[in-house]
């Protein structure tokens, strides 16, 4: 009996453990993705598809840079490291459609609204971005999650197609690892 309350009282110190050390290393959403956002010069639909050209071709490029990111610090630091070329980018697209409008990149925290990919949603906040504004800004605006690299599985306007989804399914390992048959309370022996 004693072997049971202590095996019991392994098993819940293990849990507490475990839990109390994933929690010290959760951080926050907004403080572990790198968005990207593309503003658009207008609503115009010819400044709509210039904004779509751009932000396949950035999309393209950052998805070569961050091929090898492991973590969010890299993930900004490549960004801040790439900007001039970003913007280089974006306006070699501009100019490729015959337009001249001003390209201007930034990397910074900036709002954003509520956003789901398929099953992931983004909540409503402040996250660190890489902004390009195509000439005035003032039309409508594309964004992704550049790092983890959701915008390098789908770069589509809609978000990330999750075509086979998956539930997930919590358990609790400890638990798994007991022989099989072994019951927990009042039992008759």
């Amino acid at each position: 009996m004693m072997k049971k309350i202590l095996g019991i009282i392994f098993i819940i110190t293990i849990t507490f453990l475990g839990t109390h050390a994933i929690a010290n290393q959760n951080v926050p959403l907004e403080n572990s993705v790198l968005r990207l956002h593309v503003l658009a010069n207008s609503d115009a639909s010819y400044d709509q598809a210039l904004k779509m050209a751009v932000k396949d071709q950035v999309v393209k490029y950052m998805q070569e840079e961050f091929s090898h990111i492991n973590n969010f610090d890299e993930a900004a630091l490549t960004a801040q490291e790439r900007l001039p070329d970003i913007e280089r980018v974006a306006t070699e697209v501009v100019k490729e459609h015959g337009y001249d409008y001003p390209v201007q990149e930034a990397l910074g925290k900036f709002e954003f609204p509520t956003k789901s990919y398929g099953n992931l949603i983004f909540p409503q906040g402040e996250y660190e971005a890489v902004r390009i504004i195509i000439g005035e800004g003032e039309g409508q605006n594309w964004w992704c999650v550049l790092f983890p690299p959701l915008c390098m599985v789908s770069s589509s306007d809609k978000g990330i197609s999750m075509e086979s989804p998956r539930e997930a399914k919590v358990t609790w390992k400890c638990l798994e690892l007991l022989p099989k048959g072994v019951k927990f309370g009042k039992h008759e022996e």
